[in-house]
């Protein structure tokens, strides 16, 4: 089964508290599980929208979509992404940038 880290991050980068590596079937898996299970994901989501989307009024796509819209905005606002992960012996690591989707401009020096 696929490895996602899923991100929470302010401008301030990554902490221990603003990321979660999980398995799942796929990114809809995730965010079906984002819609049912509210309260286990209510920081990550809140600090994203500054509400709780509600699961009656959201599909799986539509949250994937709200989430890609996601930015960081100084300190209100969190960047939410869900990113599937490919882990790579020591050896095969490489780190220039390649363009990936959802790859950002900064991210190419």
């Amino acid at each position: 089964m696929p490895l996602f880290l899923i991100t929470s991050l302010y401008d301030e980068g990554i902490s221990p508290n603003v990321f979660r590596v999980v398995e799942a079937e796929s990114k809809q898996a995730i965010a079906q599980h984002m819609l049912e299970h509210l309260e286990q994901w209510g920081y990550f989501l809140y600090r994203s929208f500054h509400e709780s989307p509600m699961e009656d009024t959201l599909t799986p796509e539509q949250l994937l979509e709200r989430i890609e819209q996601t930015h960081v905005d100084g300190d209100s606002v969190a960047q939410l992404r869900i990113s599937e992960m490919t882990v790579q012996s020591l050896s095969e690591v490489f780190s220039e940038p390649s363009f990936q989707r959802g790859a950002l401009f900064s991210d190419f020096g």
